[in-house]
């Protein structure tokens, strides 16, 4: 066996600088490659309530949102500043006002987007007109449509934005405190209502099954009149309503002055046991992140209607 001369050490700690250097070098022309200009970074890739596929390269700077319930689930996931264009009604939060107009119910001027020079617009999809929707593609426009019809769907919602506007692990709390506080509002009661969510009065009108409000009703122990039809807004005749028997009579107004429409019709349990209850307007009827705040007042009518003698 060759005997270990003084030397060997040194080498050995020559090898070891060596492999040390190699390595720095090797980290440093891996960091040169990623800021060099050429180089293409993972895309950002999210599947939007219409089963698309929505892709950007990077994440959105100048976002359009046609819809109030989309403007505050992207101030929910601290992407408001991004916002370059909304609908006229988007008024929460405060900072909302302030984003520029370019549209309202009644219409929407595709110049007015287009002006904007956005990277992402996001459309309610049941509400936005598809000639819109489709004109944008066309030009090139990235679109995410968003159409939450399940509870859930609301935290896919956020987590979908925030990724797409680099607010991921802002999103991803976002989303957890509402499906935390969503478990928590669910509610069973020893008998379930029958409960008519009352949308117009003349003509009298409710919410079909596809309606997320209709789940949220489900979600409070009630049972849902007419979910069984086959449009999302049916309209009701008085007859049917009669027959239907409903016990509580929700409807989502900035007063109760709808009461008074109801007031001598006791042949109604709903109106004989005094069981009708004014939703605020905005948090129920906008999916967003809201929407919870709705879900529980909900509850809390039917929990009062269930303890009532």
């Amino acid at each position: 066996m060759r005997a270990c001369y003084p030397a060997c050490p040194k080498v050995a700690m020559g090898v070891v600088r060596l492999r040390r250097i190699c390595l720095f070098l090797a980290y440093l022309l891996t960091i040169a490659a990623l800021l060099s200009p050429g180089t293409a970074l993972a895309a950002l890739e999210v599947t939007d309530d219409a089963g698309n596929t929505v892709t950007l390269e990077a994440p959105a700077e100048r976002v359009v949102a046609l819809a109030p319930h989309i403007v505050e689930m992207l101030y929910a996931v601290e992407a408001g500043e991004r916002l370059v264009g909304v609908l006229q009604g988007s008024d929460y939060p405060e900072a909302a006002k302030q984003v520029s107009r370019v549209g309202s119910y009644r219409g929407i001027a595709l110049e007015a987007i287009m002006a904007r020079e956005p990277d992402l617009v996001v459309t309610w999809r049941s509400g936005t007109p598809r000639s819109v929707v489709e004109r944008l593609k066309a030009l090139g426009v990235t679109v995410y449509e968003s159409e939450p019809r399940r509870l859930d769907d609301v935290a896919d919602d956020l987590r979908d934005l925030g990724r797409l506007t680099g607010h991921s692990e802002t999103a991803r709390r976002a989303a957890g405190a509402f499906e935390l506080r969503l478990a928590a509002s669910r509610q069973t009661l020893s008998e379930t209502p029958r409960v008519f969510y009352q949308l117009g009065h003349n003509p009298l009108t409710t919410l079909g099954d596809g309606h997320i409000i209709t789940q949220a009703i489900r979600h409070c122990g009630g049972k849902p009149l007419f979910a069984d039809r086959s449009v999302l807004v049916p309209e009701i005749g008085r007859e049917a309503l009669i027959e239907a028997r409903p016990e509580v009579i929700l409807s989502a107004a900035p007063s109760d002055d709808w009461q008074r429409a109801w007031q001598g019709q006791d042949w109604l349990p709903a109106v004989r046991d005094g069981h009708l209850y004014t939703l605020d307007p905005d948090p129920i009827s906008r999916p967003g992140p809201r929407l919870v705040e709705g879900i529980e007042q909900v509850c809390q009518a039917l929990e009062r209607a269930s303890q009532s003698p």
